[in-house]
């Protein structure tokens, strides 16, 4: 099943947009992430983010091919669209030679005096036998890392 999360903010688009483009926010995801920033640049709407994320809790069948994290890189550049903002999911790591990489879209609406967040895609992974089954956990995971920034943005927006 591909990539597909929509979560509502009580602010609007601009300010949404905001904490998604703000270094000490993308920071402060990571940390929440449990994973390390080591690298934050923002350029107005443009941002890319490398950080070190861990590899606890993946599924035993991918355990063997990773360490204890991996660097993954993240990079939007957010334009105008309607009445808000979109960007291409460019989601990307490397691990042991292979590439995983999460694409497609996100989107934020206004939604009456809020925003929605949309997120669509899907993820791919190069590895023969072993790459449909990790294509479901990168999306799983995508899952898990959408809720946490979910809190972490409705905290920093009430």
């Amino acid at each position: 099943m591909a990539i597909d999360s929509s979560h509502t903010y009580p602010a609007a688009p601009d300010a949404v947009l905001a904490l998604l483009t703000d270094e000490a926010f993308l920071r402060e995801r990571a940390t929440a992430l449990g994973a390390q920033a080591q690298e934050v640049t923002v350029d107005g709407r443009s941002t890319s983010v490398r950080f070190a994320a861990p590899t606890a809790g993946i599924p035993p069948v991918f355990a063997r091919f990773v360490g204890s994290s991996v660097s993954v890189v993240e990079r939007t550049s957010w334009t105008p669209d309607g009445d808000g903002y979109r960007t291409a999911l460019d989601i990307r790591a490397e691990v042991f030679g292979r590439t995983v990489e999460v694409t497609g879209e996100r989107r934020l609406t206004a939604a009456g005096a809020g925003t929605t967040s949309t997120v669509t895609g899907d993820a791919r992974v190069d590895a023969p036998l072993i790459g449909r089954q990790a294509e479901g956990a990168v999306r799983e995971l995508v899952g898990v890392v959408l809720k946490r920034e979910d809190e972490l943005l409705r905290r920093k927006l009430s």
